[in-house]
């Protein structure tokens, strides 16, 4: 499987909004970036991921177009791409970039940071 596959079947199930991928896609020392949150930590991203999941909220629908992926050094990627989203409750969609580098650990791709810019 080539890099770009390898990291967009670990970036797609994020977009469940699923605590439990996040928590074993996530470094100990990850940091995430929303608009609606500013800049993030792993735990405080988990506790939010895990109220939105008790109240519901989860997305219904992805759509990933522009992919780039280039590998930085041996052990770490950038995955970038444009997502067309809606969550399972509202029947807009959304339009964000969204950039993830990941780390190789333990011989597992994983999320070190990720960055979304609504468009």
């Amino acid at each position: 499987m080539d890099l770009e596959h390898e990291l967009l079947a670990i970036e797609r199930p994020l977009w469940t909004n699923d605590a439990a991928i996040y928590e074993s896609s996530l470094v100990e020392d990850a940091v995430l970036v929303f608009a609606e949150t500013g800049v993030m930590r792993r735990e405080p991203a988990l506790a939010a991921i895990r109220q939105e999941n008790a109240d519901g909220r989860r997305w219904a629908e992805v759509q990933f177009d522009d992919v780039l992926t280039l590998r930085l050094a041996q052990d770490t990627a950038l995955l970038t791409y444009r997502a067309t989203a809606r969550w399972a409750n509202e029947s807009s969609r959304i339009a964000v970039l969204a950039s993830s580098v990941y780390v190789r650990r333990d011989g597992r791709w994983k999320v070190a940071f990720h960055q979304q810019t609504p468009v």
